[in-house]
């Protein structure tokens, strides 16, 4: 759903004419972006999940300045929290898995009563129009949101405002 949220986010940034701004924004080490999603994939979950959403957390909270950074940040340490806590695995709600007829891929695992190990689990359904269907946690939704605010907004050093005042 990350593709799906972040083609959204580039559609909004060219209708609002957002674009260049995005495209001046003083990253830092984004270089390093990457290898939290490689981490993910390979074995020993463990302890790769953890330290795949850490680094993710600290790469997010590095650029905390640009807009949706922060609520990237937060929504990362909730789903590494919920992973870590579940043996590297994120935790799926079966009934809303059955409901979408969906299968689990190596990153997910089923639970069926929440706990405190689960409140940060998948359980909220998203179907789009076009037939992909996802179960996302609220982790997601504030790195989904986070991602669309970074589109969209502009920094606050860019604005006409602060321009404007500057001058006078």
């Amino acid at each position: 759903m990350i593709v799906e949220v972040f083609l959204i986010g580039l559609f909004l940034s060219l209708l609002l004419r957002n674009l260049w701004n995005v495209l001046k924004y003083e990253y830092k080490m984004l270089y390093l972006f990457p290898i939290p999603f490689l981490l993910q994939v390979l074995p020993w979950e463990r302890i790769l999940v953890p330290l795949s959403f850490f680094l993710l957390f600290f790469i997010c909270y590095a650029n905390r300045k640009l807009p949706g950074f922060k609520l990237m940040a937060i929504g990362a340490v909730m789903n590494g929290f919920a992973m870590s806590v579940n043996g590297g695995k994120m935790p799926v709600w079966q009934p809303v898995l059955e409901a979408l007829r969906m299968d689990l891929d190596f990153k997910h695992t089923v639970f069926q009563e929440f706990s405190w190990r689960t409140f940060l689990a998948d359980y909220i359904p998203v179907s789009f129009p076009w037939g992909r269907r996802f179960i996302i946690s609220i982790g997601d939704v504030l790195i989904f949101i986070g991602i669309i605010l970074f589109f969209v907004l502009k920094p606050r050093h860019q604005s006409q405002r602060f321009q404007v005042r500057r001058e006078s």
